[in-house]
């Protein structure tokens, strides 16, 4: 019913009915009535117009942050911790205040009992979950938080890269958001103090830095993709303005015969005869398919049309947007790593890099010769060093410090599979 932006707003205008519905979390422990509950929360903060009014009593309660809390360490239901995983992830999103009481080693761990509850696997609740860690290193304890639960939230985290990547190639469709959230709770396990245990923990299971690899040349081809969808996006778009002014507007005698007819009658003829070559048959099917999409317009199939472009632009915008947050997640991530690293002193992470696909260190050195040269530099001292047996990272450095990096132009191949 709250759903009903009509009955929502009535729920909410009721002080009454909103602290007996935050009372509910200290008075009842069965999980039906807590499932409703937290479902009627969440609907409640997902609508601007019924948002602040709980907010408000939120911020009064004194047993709301702790119910959240013990609801992700204890709860064994699956629908459970996805409604308190979400309440928590929004409220942390909107409201600096209620974030920073989150914000707490208490919580890092209920997020990790919650995430194991729910698998390691891609849902709605592990996706909140994760993003409760990314804004946990927002506030100024962020450090502390993580540095405590280290090891449980670096498994966690990398538990659940390889449900995504440990695959032959890594797709990104509508997993940048996750992704990057995963990489930005590396970071901060990495960062946090001291810095040396958290390298000790990369150095143990490279699986992270294996998965990031995959994920920068998955970015590359998704940067790619997007590209390409833009400039058709575009050039549709175009044609269709194009069309739409030059088609003088008029009304359609559905009794007459298509303007494109009487040719595509003739080319059916010479098709008998043998006498029409492949390209005039392409043009003729050209020029009739032309012919039918400016009388669409015409019958106001333009406005769908222009519907669905602006539609298509936004979308193309969203994923867009989204492959930039990642790339700069993967970005910082290699960045803290490295330089975490002892100066020009050999590590196992080194030799992961030199033994991966040159395509791969190809497209991950790029990535720092644009965003991070200081690690080029770290990287190249400790491959410069003897007895190291880094030739494949020293001809790979060599190979993109002498290259003008380029976006390959598309192949016939990539285009038809689009």
């Amino acid at each position: 019913m709250a759903c009903c932006k009509g009955v929502g707003s009535q729920i909410t205008d009721s002080e009454g009915v909103r602290q007996v519905v935050l009372l509910m979390l200290d008075a009842y422990s069965d999980t039906p009535t807590l499932v409703e509950t937290t479902r009627l929360i969440v609907v409640c903060l997902s609508t601007e117009n019924t948002r602040e009014l709980w907010l408000a009593d939120i911020k009064k309660s004194k047993t709301f942050v702790e119910n959240m809390r013990f609801i992700l360490q204890s709860s064994t239901s699956s629908d459970l911790i996805k409604n308190v995983a979400n309440i928590v992830d929004q409220l942390m999103d909107i409201e600096e205040e209620i974030c920073s009481a989150f914000s707490t080693p208490e919580l890092v761990l209920a997020v990790v009992e919650g995430m194991k509850q729910v698998g390691v696997v891609w849902s709605e609740a592990a996706e909140s979950l994760l993003h409760i860690l990314t804004l946990v290193r927002t506030t100024a304890e962020d450090s502390s938080c993580l540095a405590l639960h280290r090891e449980s939230v670096f498994s966690l985290v990398t538990d659940f890269l390889h449900s995504l990547c440990d695959c032959a190639m890594v797709t990104l469709e509508s997993k940048e958001t996750v992704l990057a959230s995963c990489y930005c709770i590396l970071s901060a396990v990495v960062m946090a103090t001291p810095s040396d245990d958290g390298i000790e923990l990369i150095e143990q299971n490279s699986s992270a830095i294996t998965f990031a690899l995959k994920i920068v040349e998955a970015i590359r081809q998704q940067r790619r993709r997007l590209s390409r969808l833009s400039r058709r996006s575009d050039e549709h778009k175009k044609l269709t303005e194009t069309l739409t002014a030059r088609q003088p507007h008029s009304t359609i005698n559905v009794s007459e015969k298509p303007a494109d007819s009487e040719e595509r009658v003739n080319a059916a003829d010479k098709r008998v005869d043998g006498d029409l070559s492949a390209s005039e048959e392409s043009d003729v099917d050209g020029r009739a398919r032309t012919e039918r999409l400016a009388k669409a317009s015409d019958n106001g199939q333009a406005d769908d049309n222009g519907q669905a472009d602006d539609s298509c632009q936004r979308s193309l915008s969203d994923s867009t947007e989204s492959t930039e947050i990642l790339r700069e997640q993967i970005l910082d991530f290699f960045r803290n790593v490295l330089l975490a690293l002892p100066k020009e002193q050999m590590s196992p992470v080194y030799a992961l890099l030199n033994s991966s696909k040159s395509s791969y260190l190809h497209q991950l050195l790029r990535l720092l010769q644009d965003g991070a040269p200081e690690c080029i530099s770290a990287i190249a001292a400790v491959a410069a060093l003897r007895g190291t047996g880094l030739h494949a990272l020293r001809d790979a450095l060599k190979h993109v410090q002498t290259t003008k990096v380029s976006l390959p132009e598309d192949n016939k191949e990539e285009e038809k599979q689009l």
